[in-house]
């Protein structure tokens, strides 16, 4: 029954990054803001990433058992293995922060809207402020987590092989935290302040961005053997991802500079 289960959220999981990857996003960047579609497609994508992450939590929890999940008869085996054949919980706990931060920028992007109309009324919904705090801890633990495992690597003499060199490592986990605690932390400071601050729209296209780019890396990551290769795939998706989304922001520029009754 429990493996009838892992099987419907895997498939939900695959088929919701798709969606939100290839249909959902490039519909909201290419549609006009404010329209039905721009809403509606904003609104997929973040339902995308629900089921994206719920399936990714559970699919992590049963990694800590080591198990094979069968689907559609295909025996799938993604639980991260040390080398003596244990599960290795740490990186299943920084896939877990991964997804959590990932999903953070989804929602808390697409509640730029609201937390605008609610502060023009001075309202600061505590619920923000609850999950910025929930984005930090998951950044911290992610760091952890992922600055031990390429220690580790290194110990092992996979560095090279993993990452090209330890302090690139390094230097990848301390960029990614400086975002997510910067990102979560002016959230916080927002609810916290009760200033809300000017172009809730660049807020919005950042977040959502840089959702997509985490999105878009983890299908080489998924799909091709953790190493060179892969971690060169990763970089190119999200740069790829990160021209697109700047194009399409400096649009929404003009867009919020013709239109200046919109936040």
């Amino acid at each position: 029954m429990w493996n009838s289960i892992l099987s419907v959220f895997l498939v939900a999981h695959v088929l919701a990054g798709i969606v939100a990857a290839f249909i959902a996003f490039p519909l909201a960047a290419l549609s006009t803001k404010g329209t039905a579609l721009h809403r509606w497609s904003g609104l997929t994508f973040v339902g995308c990433f629900f089921f994206i992450c719920i399936g990714g939590y559970l699919l992590e929890f049963e990694n800590l058992t080591g198990t094979v999940v069968d689907v559609f008869g295909l025996e799938l085996n993604i639980s991260p293995y040390r080398e003596d054949g244990g599960v290795d919980v740490l990186a299943v706990v920084n896939t877990a922060m991964v997804n959590t931060m990932a999903f953070y920028l989804a929602v808390s992007g697409w509640r730029v809207w609201a937390r605008a109309r609610a502060a023009d009324r001075g309202v600061f919904p505590k619920f923000d402020s609850i999950i910025a705090v929930l984005e930090i801890v998951a950044g911290l633990l992610f760091a952890v987590t992922l600055w031990h495992a390429v220690d580790q690597s290194d110990s092992q003499g996979l560095s090279g092989e993993l990452s090209g060199t330890l302090e690139f490592g390094h230097l990848i986990i301390i960029a990614a935290t400086v975002y997510v605690m910067i990102d979560a932390g002016h959230d916080l400071y927002i609810g916290v302040s009760r200033r809300p601050p000017r172009a809730w729209w660049i807020i919005h296209a950042r977040k959502m961005i840089t959702a997509e780019m985490g999105l878009a890396a983890a299908f080489p990551y998924r799909c091709v053997p953790f190493g060179t290769t892969g971690g060169i795939l990763m970089l190119v998706a999200m740069t790829i991802v990160l021209v697109f989304g700047v194009a399409i922001a400096r649009r929404f520029a003009k867009q919020a500079e013709s239109t200046p009754t919109i936040a």
